[in-house]
């Protein structure tokens, strides 16, 4: 009968006979609700940095694709010059002698 007069006033008794304001079961829900959110927590930790990894490899993969893009560019340039060239030395040749 106390308990339940001390109940309607918002008063519990937890399993150690303390008297605590909250409800036995609203701390056990607030507790378990904590492990989750700490669950969460870590798990957006390691996503993060699972995440930071693969940024890191595609930056870097891309610093390599533009680095053989420039060996192409450059090893090939001198031969387009050169084709080029060749494609126009006639026009040229024509133009200078005729």
């Amino acid at each position: 009968m106390a308990k339940d007069i001390l109940g309607e006033a918002g008063l519990h008794f937890d399993e150690l006979n303390k008297l605590r304001v909250l409800d036995p079961e609203v701390t056990q829900q607030t507790i378990e609700l904590k492990e989750e959110c700490k669950d969460f927590v870590d798990k957006i930790g390691q996503f993060q940095k699972i995440v930071g990894g693969l940024i890191e490899l595609v930056d870097q993969l891309a610093k390599e694709a533009e680095n053989e893009k420039m060996k192409i560019l450059i090893t090939s340039g001198p031969l387009n010059l050169l084709n080029l060239c060749q494609s126009l030395f006639p026009l040229i040749f024509i133009f200078f002698f005729f």
